[in-house]
């Protein structure tokens, strides 16, 4: 397991929606900051009008400072981008997931990401254990013993319940034993 760890949108957004980015931070507190890229904060400051999730995030200190990725790397951030399906209209679609991804890539670190083309290509380039999901972040505070199982089956469920989605490659309803 990495021990440093950039996070994407969308999995700051869930721990954000159900109002326990402290989860989540606890999982981080191993490696340093940052946690994420300055295209991940655009991308969580872009929603602070409308959602309660996005201003929890962006009011986190325990998150850091974003990184800004080097000028040198924008290249690779830009094809990386191009791999999840390019930049959309704006041209900001994709691109903190792919910020994430090239700095795991450079500093040796790992992703976590809920978005899942972002998890394919990431556990393509980065490997399975440097690739992680709000199910596995949940399924790790478990098992090392910071997290009781039925608090992870209630937050993972809190979070679907608020209309977000977890991976497809987990079940509709998640039990207790799931994370164990």
């Amino acid at each position: 397991m990495a021990t440093r760890w950039l996070v994407d949108a969308v999995s700051l957004q869930h721990f954000g929606s159900i109002g326990r980015l402290s989860i989540l931070c606890l999982f981080l507190a191993e490696g340093s900051p940052p946690y994420w890229t300055s295209a991940v904060h655009s991308e969580v400051l872009a929603g602070m009008n409308s959602s309660e999730a996005c201003r929890d995030v962006l009011a986190c200190p325990d998150l850091g400072r974003p990184h800004e990725v080097p000028m040198t790397m924008l290249k690779a951030v830009f094809r990386t981008q191009i791999a999840l399906g390019g930049g959309g209209d704006t041209g900001d679609e994709h691109l903190g997931e792919a910020e994430s991804i090239v700095m795991a890539e450079h500093f040796h670190c790992g992703v976590i990401t809920d978005d899942n083309a972002a998890y394919d290509l990431a556990e393509k380039r980065l490997g399975s254990a440097r690739v992680y999901d709000t199910v596995d972040v949940l399924t790790t505070l478990v098992r090392s013993g910071s997290l009781p199982a039925a608090e992870a089956k209630m937050h993972a469920d809190a979070i679907v319940n608020n209309g977000r989605h977890l991976r497809r490659v987990h079940p509709r309803t998640i039990f207790e034993d799931y994370f164990e």
